[in-house]
């Protein structure tokens, strides 16, 4: 296959502009610059609702089967992975579904995120190296999550929101050494963060703990308000949301009570995600752990309203 099919056939315009993207593409939003956001593929009952739309819509149907036809290409993309001891044969369709059911064993336990000599062309070359998760297109990728949570091929969440947020951690044997980090996700039980791999590896998992610094004040008035209402306070928090330098609004943690996840965020950074339960941080600043815990169920209830509202809508 020449490299200008290829590129067609891994490009990010497999669906184009379907009723299918639309509805799979649907989030809620809780704050009109985008900072906190809802996606129905991030909580189990919206996972039903949407597939309940999709059975009893034909159009979305049939686009939900266009889709499977379109990834389905990926079959005839081959791919050679070059190691010192052996060459593997693969396709893209399958790296795509190895990743994403089971990072581990990914062509016999491969490191997804390490360099190798890769072809799309023979077992001979030429060859270009770089990691797997390289070879992957962030909005395919997307497809794939997307139709695998529908069919059931994903195990679903519990309800999160995502946010787009930076926050401070003070790490150190004096907590004195200071790194931005992202905070990813708000959950009904824990907070997830994001942090560069090698800033990780090399700085932060050597202290102890870790102060998180989170001004969770701002969340504080945002429960009990209605849509509208929300946006309009949080608006005053678009560039700045969580954000804090005060030492007052430390949560202690302690760095092995984070569960870590190495990912790739299409930007070819290699960056590892932290996730710590919110009991592992309620001692620490019970007020604090207390708002943030209200604030998500404040959200969940006005994502649920919204959700049953629409499907009532659509069914009328």
């Amino acid at each position: 296959m020449g490299l200008q099919n290829i590129s067609k056939l891994i490009s990010p315009s497999l669906l184009n502009d379907s009723a299918l993207t639309k509805a799979l593409g649907e989030e809620f939003v809780l704050s009109d610059n985008g900072n906190i956001v809802f996606h129905w593929a991030d909580f189990f009952e919206t996972c039903d609702m949407i597939k309940n739309r999709l059975e009893n819509d034909p159009l979305l149907i049939q686009d939900f089967k266009n889709c499977e036809i379109a990834l389905g290409q990926l079959h005839s993309i081959p791919v050679w992975v070059k190691t010192e001891k052996k060459i593997f044969q693969s396709n893209m369709f399958d790296l795509y579904h190895q990743y994403i059911v089971n990072h581990s064993k990914l062509l016999g336990s491969l490191d997804p995120y390490c360099p190798f000599e890769i072809s799309f062309i023979s077992g001979t070359g030429p060859f270009k190296s770089m990691s797997i998760v390289e070879c992957f297109n962030k909005t395919i990728y997307r497809d794939f999550v997307l139709m695998y949570l529908i069919q059931g091929k994903l195990p679903r969440r519990d309800y999160r929101i995502r946010l787009k947020s930076k926050i401070l951690f003070e790490y150190g044997s004096d907590l004195s050494s200071v790194e931005l980090v992202s905070l990813e996700q708000l959950t009904l039980n824990g907070m997830l963060f994001s942090i560069d791999s090698e800033v990780f590896t090399k700085k932060v998992s050597a202290s102890q703990n870790v102060r998180i610094l989170i001004n969770h004040n701002m969340l504080s008035d945002g429960r009990g308000k209605n849509l509208d209402e929300l946006k309009l306070h949080l608006s005053q928090y678009a560039f700045n949301l969580l954000y804090s330098s005060s030492k007052d609004d430390g949560i202690m943690c302690k760095v092995n009570d984070f569960s870590v996840q190495s990912a790739f965020d299409f930007a070819r950074n290699k960056k590892v995600f932290l996730f710590v339960p919110y009991d592992k941080l309620a001692s620490s600043h019970p007020a604090a752990i207390k708002t943030i815990k209200e604030f998500v169920a404040h959200s969940k209830m006005l994502v649920c309203d919204h959700y049953l509202n629409s499907s009532k809508q659509k069914s009328a």
